[in-house]
């Protein structure tokens, strides 16, 4: 295996894009931007919201409409956060439902949320 292999792109089908766009914009701090390819194909057009990270490496996240009734459902994605506490009452109050609140881990203090899909989301304060 190449060294220099390594996750470019995450997508997550939803089931309704504009009310899981709002809960990760207001729950979980993510400026996506709401963009309409076109076209048919289930992987790259139609309607979506994304943002790309470019600092230190490229990583592409994405949020699409699912296209024939499926959707990503019991994927886990962790996004590091500067204040949990703060984070966790966004999170909550934009819809998340709590697994369990901020508590200590070996990697600093961490929260998990379901998204409406069923998709698991954790916020982690750095120790």
């Amino acid at each position: 295996m190449a060294e220099n292999n390594r996750l470019i792109l995450v997508v997550v089908e939803v089931a309704d894009l504009e009310r899981s766009a709002k809960l990760y914009r207001e729950g979980f701090g993510l400026e996506l931007k709401v963009e309409n390819h076109g076209g048919d194909d289930r992987w790259t057009s139609g309607k979506h919201a994304s943002l790309s990270w470019r600092e230190a490496s490229f990583l592409h996240f994405a949020l699409y409409q699912a296209k024939d009734g499926s959707r990503t459902s019991g994927a886990q994605l962790g996004f590091q956060v500067d204040d949990i506490q703060g984070a966790h009452e966004r999170a909550v109050a934009a819809g998340a439902v709590v697994i369990h609140p901020p508590r200590p881990e070996p990697w600093g203090s961490t929260s998990r949320y379901y998204d409406f899909d069923g998709n698991i989301l954790s916020l982690t304060q750095g120790s």
